[in-house]
């Protein structure tokens, strides 16, 4: 059975067309956590045959993102205000999965880490990135 925060979040999804267009996938969310997936396919992949690294970038934004709207309130959005990312291992096959979980939540900013691993559980990227929360436009 899906918790309120997943449906939350798949409505939200439905208008992130660039989400859907590389197959990010919800696994779960809780309050102040997120794991997401993704499916790797030939299109995510660079000409070393290796998942391109904007898209592990879009992953992490996507997992400590998610993260930071579970526990938004109802008139608040967030906006990535900054990020950085440690790349350590390739990825090339399989599904890899995202965990995201946050650090720190304040009034205007909130900040998170996210790790991307592969199937065999080992770390391919991790990162942290802000938050800057603001009011949702009428």
């Amino acid at each position: 059975m899906k918790n309120k925060l997943i449906e939350t979040e798949e409505q939200l999804m439905e208008n992130n067309r660039f989400r859907k267009l590389i197959g990010v996938q919800i696994e779960d969310i809780g309050d102040g956590t997120a794991l997401l997936s993704l499916p790797v396919t030939d299109d995510l992949l660079q000409s070393g045959h290796v998942v391109h690294g904007g898209v592990l970038s879009v992953l992490i934004d996507s997992v400590i993102g998610t993260a930071v709207r579970s526990v938004l309130e109802p008139n608040k959005i967030s906006v990535t205000a900054e990020m950085n990312i440690n790349y350590f291992r390739p990825a090339t096959k399989g599904k890899i999965l995202a965990e995201g979980k946050l650090v720190n939540k304040g009034r205007t900013l909130i900040v998170g880490t996210g790790d991307i691993r592969n199937e065999e559980g080992k770390l391919l990227a991790t990162g942290r990135a802000t938050y800057a929360v603001i009011e949702r436009a009428t």
